[in-house]
């Protein structure tokens, strides 16, 4: 049962649904409503020619027949609503039937989206806090039933490591790996690209490892696990946070350092596979990782243009 929304005195705008709370539903719907609205905007539809013009200007070879701007457009759909590339196909001949414009078959469609980089955008700036964690995605839609009625085999899952910035819940840097490859072990890697960006790393007890205490030092807010050892060995930063733990307790000691701001990177996680789902379509590695990529990529717009304050 949701809770009764209570109006916040001498200020109508604004509901408050649970003590502390402050956010404006108002405009957080109306953005949730633009956002799509933005990021799925036709009006290239407006400037077909020009945008083909550009698109096959200095380009070897058979020219393009259909501008990047609506084979991009293809692509959000698909990351968004997991459109299978054959209902793609049935939407362009919508368009075609609409508008007048050129349709466009399966196979470019597929090739073209294929060659899509999925890239965030560089937003340099003075380091923020940060968490990183990693998530799953399914890589089948095959249910439990007919699992266990024939005993197949399971086909695992792809991971997501990702970087967050706290001040505004998205991503600043990630990497995709099967699942097998530890947290340790990927989350270094990210968090090496982004390493001038970061003032503070919060990370749950898979990332407690001595090379992440050792590369951001005190900055480092990561538990460690219970049989650490209380001597340096290699890593004093950690071996200071052991020492602490131990003179106090583990809840005192992530009260002390603000460690339930960790959970931003679990809300950006539940977001995105509401918002963007949780299956990939793709058989092919090099395809599971694009998809996985354009979600991510096309998710951080959607937070970029939603306003919840």
């Amino acid at each position: 049962m949701s809770p009764k929304p209570i109006m916040a005195i001498g200020n109508r705008s604004t509901r408050r649904y649970w003590v502390g709370s402050n956010r404006r539903y108002d405009r957080y719907n109306r953005s949730l409503v633009n956002r799509i609205e933005d990021l799925l905007d036709p009006s290239f539809l407006m400037n077909w020619k020009t945008l083909l013009e550009e698109n096959n200007r200095g380009k070897r070879g058979h020219p393009f027949r259909t501008p990047n701007a609506f084979i991009t457009f293809l692509a959000k759909l698909r990351a968004m609503y997991s459109v299978p590339f054959r209902s793609l196909e049935g939407i362009a001949r919508i368009f075609s039937r609409i508008t007048g414009i050129r349709s466009v078959c399966y196979t470019s469609i597929f090739r073209r989206i294929r060659k899509i980089v999925p890239k965030l955008p560089d937003n340099r700036g003075k380091p923020v806090d940060c968490a990183i964690d990693s998530t799953g995605f399914k890589i089948t839609i095959r249910g439990d039933y007919l699992g266990n009625k024939w005993h197949r085999k399971r086909k695992g899952w792809s991971k997501l490591h990702a970087v967050i910035s706290i001040h505004d819940v998205s991503v600043m840097s990630f990497s995709i790996t099967d699942e097998h490859v530890h947290d340790a072990k990927a989350g270094r890697k990210i968090l090496e690209s982004v390493r001038d960006r970061i003032a503070k790393i919060f990370g749950d007890k898979g990332y407690d490892s001595k090379a992440i205490f050792n590369d951001f030092g005190p900055a480092t807010i990561i538990p460690p696990r219970k049989n650490a050892s209380s001597q340096s060995r290699g890593s004093p930063a950690r071996a200071k946070i052991v020492r602490q733990i131990r003179r106090t307790s583990e809840k005192e000691w992530k009260e002390s350092v603000n460690y339930g701001k960790r959970w931003n990177v679990e809300i950006y996680f539940s977001g995105l596979k509401r918002t963007m789902g949780e299956v990939i379509k793709a058989v092919r590695p090099e395809y599971i990782v694009q998809e996985i990529a354009l979600k991510v990529q096309y998710y951080n717009l959607m937070r970029g243009m939603t306003h919840a304050y």
